[in-house]
């Protein structure tokens, strides 16, 4: 059943989404009992599909600040992919997304500078400037730009 969801959530299909919690009322709870790190949710905003995050925001809210096993939250994937829509989604739920941590405690922002993308770095300091002066676990900030990876 988890296969299924994230297989819906890679390609967008909506449907398939509601189809599996028409079988199965539980499917997503039991994914969040699982612990999964690499949730549904993190798949769309991979692949880039907004009708599919907003429909995942809407019935599990709690996957929002779950990092995934490569240290990356939600807003990490969309600041690093240059997907504004998806950021401002997320934003809408919490602009404490914007200080949540990842690999190396980089936040969101510095994810976005690391790769260029200029449109969700303005997204994201509008929603919270102040985290300009966060650092990472190298005492860098967002003005400290490398190519790197994510």
């Amino acid at each position: 059943m988890e296969q299924r969801l994230l297989e819906a959530a890679q390609k967008g299909y909506i449907e398939e989404l509601n189809d599996l919690i028409r079988s199965n009322g539980l499917v997503l709870e039991e994914m969040a009992l699982e612990g999964a790190s690499h949730t549904s949710l993190h798949v769309a905003c991979v692949a880039g599909h907004l009708d599919f995050v907003r429909g995942l925001l809407k019935l599990m809210p709690e996957f929002v600040e779950k990092v995934n096993a490569y240290g990356l939250g939600l807003l990490h994937i969309a600041a690093a992919r240059g997907d504004v829509e998806i950021a401002r989604e997320l934003l809408r739920v919490g602009q404490h997304l914007c200080s949540v941590k990842g690999r190396e405690r980089r936040n969101p922002l510095h994810c976005a500078v690391i790769k260029g993308e200029f449109d969700v770095m303005k997204v994201r300091l509008s929603a919270s400037p102040e985290s300009v002066k966060e650092i990472t676990a190298r005492e860098e900030t967002m003005l400290h730009r490398e190519e790197q990876p994510v």
